[in-house]
């Protein structure tokens, strides 16, 4: 109990004093806001004065009408632009103090909160391990409760200290986005496989539904995708008292030349929705209870993976909040994972009737690789180190697929792939060992029919030769 009481006590002398600091950065941001939009509407008004009598005078110029009797007008309008350009140079000035001050607060605070986040955690990682251990162990029920209630509120408290800092880590630029291959469709069946107790409690049915065209392999950033989820999961559930919640994954406009798709990833509930007056600004910080702190860094991470998040009421009640990510690419499979379809692929049934396929790489496993597998199969496959030799090939021999190194067609300002354009109509698979992304294929004039990543696995080898060949007339 002692420890208990001193982090106590500990947590709130430093509370306080991140509640001042917060508190004085928000009074001057938005006085730094008011005053900006004052003096910037101040500024276009002598701007535009200014070049109203800029356009007087040179009037004047071209039809000579420097008489002495017009001088006095003239010399009077020069002095009334002088005094405007003093003016205009005196608001700016203002608006760059302003500026300055309201980036030295902000400077201030990330500094403040960059010293004291590990002291701000520490006595509040205390305060919920002890509380735990207190209701465990005490036999009086009473106390327990209370006991539960520090532990409870000791994780609030904690959630809003990491997103306070995870706020300022974005304002700062120093939040990174890290993306890796994810099973997308997983990641969100954990996040409701996580938060379904808390469901069932309030009696609420808690589903998913995934359309068929989402591929389950994406490259993204899993951490804050999850995190975005798993806050509007939350927040459904905490605002819905009865009738559901859904959370709905779907995709649009694939590009197979970028090998990417359009995500969408839905939460939807029966809840009490958002009043009208509070929509407008529900994504704005600090806005409405601790919720709008989450959806605003929820917003700010969906922007920084170059999407967005949007709300509007569900009918006839609740909510419903999206997550948008655009150009998402698609996860390419090779033979470094372990493919499991490769002992059950039979090549024999691809093209039985006959085709040609041209491998243009100087990747010898690449070469064996589909050699072996149309290998006794009615395919024959044509392999080529050098563009140069496949496209003499190409101009006497028709072929019906080609498997080509990404680098080789992209190769001299894609001058390549503009010439087997020409001579060939045979739809392309590019043969990447990064990510397709990462390349130049705007300019790219073949058809590509899709992407296949070294070092290969049969079982894709399989899925999109079959899908390209057998769809042959």
């Amino acid at each position: 109990m002692a420890i208990l009481k001193g982090g106590l006590m500990y947590l709130y002398d430093e509370l306080i004093i991140l509640g001042l600091i917060f508190i004085d950065v928000v009074i001057i941001f938005y006085i730094y806001k008011s005053f900006k939009n004052k003096y910037k509407s101040q500024i276009k008004e002598l701007q535009k004065q200014i070049a109203i009598s800029n356009k007087k005078e040179f009037t004047m110029i071209q039809e000579g009408r420097y008489a002495d009797t017009k001088k006095s007008f003239v010399v009077e309008q020069i002095k009334k632009m002088e005094a405007l350009e003093k003016e205009l140079a005196k608001q700016k000035k203002r608006v760059y103090d302003i500026k300055t001050i309201a980036k030295e607060a902000s400077d201030i605070k990330s500094k403040f909160l960059s010293n004291v986040k590990t002291e701000l955690r520490t006595p509040i990682n205390e305060i919920i391990i002890n509380a735990d251990i207190l209701k465990q162990e005490l036999q009086d029920t009473q106390k327990a409760d209370y006991a539960q209630n520090i532990f409870k509120a000791g994780n609030q408290l904690l959630e809003l200290v990491n997103k306070i800092i995870r706020s300022t880590n974005m304002q700062n630029n120093s939040f990174k986005i890290e993306e890796h291959a994810v099973d997308i469709v997983k990641l969100i069946s954990d996040i409701i496989d996580e938060e379904r107790n808390d469901a069932v409690k309030k009696g609420l049915q808690l589903s998913m539904q995934v359309d068929q065209n989402v591929p389950h392999s994406l490259i993204v950033d899993a951490k804050k995708v999850k995190e975005i989820v798993k806050n509007l999961v939350q927040n459904a559930i905490k605002f819905t008292n009865e009738g559901y919640v859904k959370v709905i994954m779907s995709a649009d406009q694939a590009n197979i030349l970028k090998n990417s798709i359009n995500l969408s990833i839905t939460v939807q509930d029966s809840g009490i929705g958002v009043e009208a007056i509070n929509q407008k600004k529900i994504f704005e910080a600090f806005s409405n209870e601790n919720i709008a702190l989450g959806l605003s860094i929820n917003k700010k991470m969906a922007q920084l993976m170059h999407g967005d998040m949007t709300f509007k009421n569900n009918t006839p009640k609740g909510s419903v909040f999206t997550l948008y990510l655009p150009s998402i690419e698609i996860a390419l499979n090779d033979s470094t994972l372990t493919c499991k379809d490769d002992t059950n692929v039979d090549f024999s049934l691809i093209r039985p009737s006959g085709a040609n396929i041209m491998v243009i790489d100087d990747d010898n496993r690449t070469k064996n690789v589909v050699q072996k597998s149309f290998y006794n199969t009615a395919v024959s496959v044509y392999v080529y180190e050098s563009a140069r030799k496949a496209i003499e090939k190409l101009k006497e021999s028709p072929f019906d697929m080609i498997l080509i190194d990404i680098d080789i067609l992209c190769s001299e300002h894609s001058a390549i792939s503009k010439v087997i354009a020409s001579i060939s109509d045979a739809p392309i698979v590019t043969l990447v060992t990064t990510r397709v992304k990462d390349k130049d294929l705007d300019s790219v004039k073949a058809d590509i029919a899709g992407h296949l990543k070294k070092p290969i696995c049969e079982a894709e080898l399989f899925k999109i030769s079959l899908q390209i060949l057998n769809s042959l007339k």
